[in-house]
C-alpha cells in the first residue's frame, strides 16, 4: 500500500513538474519578448502569438509600455526593464519551486526502491521456505 501511496504522489509530482515547466517556458518568451521591445521601433508591424502555434499582423503602438498581468486578474503597465525585471524575479520563484518538486520526486524514489527491495528479499525468503516452489 506504501508504495502504492508513493507511486501516485510520483505521478502527481511529475504531472505538476511538467505544468511548471511550461510556466517556465512561458516566461521566458516573455523575457524574449521584453527585450525585443529594445529593438523594435513604434508603428513596426509584428506578428503575435494567439496561441496553438497561430500568429496575426499587428502594429507597435508603444515600445515602452508593457502590460504585465500581476494576479487576480489584475493588470498594470510597466517599462520593458521593469516588466522583465518581474518576469525574472517569477522565473526565479519557479525554478526554486521546480527545484523542491524534483528533490521530493528523488525522496518518493528512494522509498519506493527501499520498498521494492524489501518486498524482492521477502519473496526470496518465501521461495526459500517452500523449497523453490511457488506458494
Amino acid at each position: 500500500m506504501a508504495y502504492q501511496q508513493y507511486q501516485t504522489q510520483a505521478e502527481a509530482i511529475v504531472r505538476q513538474i511538467s505544468l511548471t515547466q511550461l510556466t517556465e517556458e512561458g516566461l521566458d518568451r516573455a523575457i524574449e519578448a521584453t527585450e525585443a521591445l529594445d529593438k523594435a521601433s513604434e508603428g513596426q508591424e509584428l506578428l503575435v502569438p494567439i496561441g496553438s502555434g497561430s500568429f496575426i499582423h499587428a502594429l507597435l503602438a508603444s515600445n515602452t509600455k508593457v502590460v504585465l498581468n500581476v494576479g487576480a486578474g489584475v493588470s498594470i503597465e510597466k517599462t520593458p526593464v521593469e516588466a522583465r525585471e518581474s518576469l525574472q524575479a517569477r522565473k526565479s520563484q519557479v525554478a526554486e519551486g521546480l527545484k523542491k518538486m524534483n528533490e521530493v520526486l528523488a525522496k518518493l524514489d528512494q522509498e519506493m526502491q527501499k520498498i521494492q527491495t524489501i518486498l524482492a528479499q521477502f519473496e526470496q525468503q518465501v521461495q526459500a521456505k517452500s523449497g523453490g516452489q511457488v506458494v
